[in-house]
């Protein structure tokens, strides 16, 4: 419910650092594109974002890549120089679909502990997420 979502703590600090390094940043979710964008406006973080792809954006979703892939695109990104940050198997599986490393969150929807999807790395707080973790994953 938007009235009583915020974000997870250390969120905003982290979107400043990567902001600050020139990371442009893009939403990709299963949920519908509206209601997505009607949350992120709610939390005053929609501009934070160059794009916003929703589950029913595309002809497709996550897990298959496209889906990744055209976000990216809308928001003038390359999948070379992209990481996905998620919380669920959609997220882990989408990235991996589409040759992109991730990061995972342990908090969240999944419904199975995030360290089974094995992802390229797990973070358990926000804190953790910055320019030269995202780096590191890109330079593999």
């Amino acid at each position: 419910m938007p009235g009583q979502t915020r974000p997870f703590p250390g969120l905003l600090s982290a979107l400043d650092r990567l902001d600050a390094a020139g990371m442009r940043m893009a939403v990709c979710t299963n949920k519908r594109e509206k209601l997505a964008n009607r949350l992120l406006e709610s939390l005053n973080l929609r501009t934070r974002f160059a794009a916003v792809g929703g589950g029913d954006t595309y002809h497709c979703s996550k897990p298959e890549a496209d889906h990744l892939f055209m976000t990216i695109a809308d928001a003038g990104g390359d999948p070379a120089y992209s990481v996905m940050i998620g919380d669920s198997r959609s997220d882990i599986f989408g990235a991996r679909n589409a040759g992109i490393p991730s990061i995972a969150v342990p908090f969240g929807y999944s419904d199975v502990p995030v360290n089974t999807l094995k992802p390229d790395h797990i973070i358990t707080h926000f804190d953790e997420l910055g320019p030269e973790l995202i780096k590191t994953l890109l330079d593999r």
